[in-house]
C-alpha cells in the first residue's frame, strides 16, 4: 500500500474501533450488571465515565497530533483502549470497572482525534471536499456502533465468566488492528497536511466559531441519544409489534448512514458547495424539529415508522458536516477538533441525565418534546455559526 492507502485503511479501522467503544457499555449492560452485582441503573455511571474521559483527553490528543505525530497518538490510543478492555476481565468491582472505562475513554479519544484529522485523505487532502470526506469517514463511526451490540450478543449469548472474558479479549484484539497497520507501514504513513503552526491553542480558544461549533454539538449529542433511546418504545406505543419496532430502529440507523453517504456524494459533485455548507446544518436542524413535531403530535393510532426513517436521514449528516466546517477554519486540525468535541461532550454528560429525569413518569410521545426543542436551539446556534466570518 502507498501512503494514502495506508492512511485510509488506518482511518477506516480506527473509526470503526471508536464507534465500537461508544456502543460498548450499552452492549455489555446486562453482563456488567451481573458481573459487578449491581443494578442496571448503576451501569449508566460507567457510560458517564467514558464521556467524562473525552472532555480533557480530546483537546490533549489533538494538541499532541498537531505538535508531534498522529501515529504516536493513534498507536497509544489503541493500546490504552485494548488494555482497558482487558482490565475489565480482571477484577469484578465497580471501582475497577470505572477505572477501566476511564482508560478506555482516554484511549478511544486518542483514536478518534487521530482518525478525524486523517479523514480528508479520502479525497486526497482536497480542502474543498473536507466535509464530504468527514461524512464518509464517520460512516465507519456509526458502523462500529451498529455492529457492536450484535457482535457482543453473538459472542456472549448468556452471561458466563469465560465467555465474558473471551468477548472482551476479542474486542481488545480488534482495537489493536489500526495500530498494527500503522506500525507495519510506519515509514510511509506519516504524510498529513496540517493547519497553521502559528495558530496554537490560544488562537483556537479565542475563535468564537470553535465555541459555537461546540455548542451545536452540545445540543446535537443528547438529541441523537434521546431519539435512539426512545424510538422503540415510541413505535410500540403506536401499535407496532416488538419485532417490527426493532426493525424500524435498525432502519433508522441505516437511513442515518445513508444521509451521510448522500451528503458526501452531493458535496463531492458540488451540488452542495462550500457556501451552502454553512446553511446545511440549520436547515437540517429545522427539518429535524418539524419531523419530531409530527411525531409528537401524531395520534396513538397513526403509524409513524416512515417519520422515524426520515429523521435518521436528516440527523446523519449534521455532526460530520459540522466537523468538516471546523477543520476548514485554518487552525491545526487536531486542536480544533479536540476543543469542539470536548465542549460538545459536556452535552452528553449534563443534558442526557436531565432528559431522562424529565421523561420519567411521562409518555415517550411527550418526552420527545425535549429533542424537538434541542433541534430548534441547535438550528439557531448553527445559523449564528454560519453568519460569523472566518478569522
Amino acid at each position: 500500500m502507498n501512503g494514502l492507502d495506508t492512511i485510509r485503511a488506518v482511518t477506516i479501522s480506527g473509526a470503526f474501533v471508536f464507534g465500537m467503544m461508544l456502543a460498548l457499555v450499552g452492549s455489555l449492560k446486562l453482563a456488567l450488571a451481573k458481573r459487578l452485582s449491581i443494578g442496571e441503573g448503576r451501569v449508566g455511571g460507567l457510560l458517564s465515565a467514558l464521556h467524562l474521559a473525552f472532555v480533557p483527553t480530546m483537546p490533549l490528543a489533538g494538541l499532541l497530533i498537531d505538535r508531534t505525530d498522529w501515529r504516536f497518538v493513534l498507536v497509544a490510543g489503541c493500546v490504552l483502549t485494548a488494555f482497558g478492555l482487558y482490565l475489565l476481565t480482571v477484577r469484578a468491582t465497580y471501582g475497577a470497572a470505572l477505572a477501566s472505562l476511564l482508560l478506555i475513554g482516554i484511549g478511544a479519544a486518542c483514536v478518534s482525534a487521530a482518525c478525524v484529522v486523517l479523514m480528508p485523505a479520502f479525497f486526497d487532502w482536497d480542502p474543498k471536499k473536507t466535509a464530504a470526506a468527514v461524512n464518509i469517514g464517520m460512516v465507519f463511526f456509526a458502523l462500529g456502533s451498529l455492529v457492536t451490540p450484535t457482535l457482543v450478543d453473538l459472542l456472549l449469548r448468556t452471561y458466563d465468566l469465560e465467555r465474558f472474558q473471551r468477548t472482551l479479549i476479542f474486542l481488545a484484539v480488534l482495537c489493536l488492528v489500526p495500530a498494527a497497520v500503522t506500525v507495519v507501514q510506519w515509514s510511509v504513513a506519516g504524510q498529513i497536511p496540517s493547519g497553521s503552526k502559528s495558530a496554537g491553542l490560544a488562537a483556537v480558544l479565542s475563535d468564537a466559531k470553535v465555541w459555537l461549533a461546540g455548542l451545536v454539538f452540545f445540543l446535537y449529542g443528547p438529541l441523537e441519544f434521546a431519539v435512539g433511546t426512545w424510538a422503540t418504545t415510541y413505535l410500540i406505543d403506536h401499535g407496532y409489534s416488538d419485532r417490527r419496532a426493532a426493525r424500524l430502529l435498525s432502519g433508522f440507523w441505516l437511513t442515518f448512514l445513508a444521509g451521510r453517504l448522500l451528503t458526501a456524494y452531493l458535496e463531492d459533485k458540488n451540488f452542495i458547495g462550500e457556501a451552502a455548507e454553512a446553511a446545511l446544518i440549520p436547515l437540517l436542524g429545522i427539518a429535524a424539529a418539524v419531523t419530531l413535531g409530527n411525531l409528537v403530535s401524531a395520534p396513538a393510532t397513526k403509524k409513524t415508522g416512515v417519520g422515524l426513517l426520515v429523521l435518521g436521514l436528516i440527523l446523519g449528516p449534521i455532526f460530520p458536516t459540522l466537523v468538516g466546517m471546523v477543520l476548514k477554519l485554518g487552525h491545526p486540525p487536531g486542536t480544533a477538533y479536540g476543543m469542539m468535541f470536548a465542549i460538545g461532550s459536556l452535552g452528553s454528560l449534563l443534558l442526557a441525565p436531565l432528559i431522562g429525569l424529565y421523561a420519567r413518569g411521562r409518555s415517550v410521545q411527550l418526552a420527545l418534546r425535549i429533542p424537538l426543542m434541542l433541534a430548534l436551539m441547535m438550528a439557531a446556534a448553527a445559523v449564528v455559526l454560519g453568519l460569523l466570518p472566518n478569522r
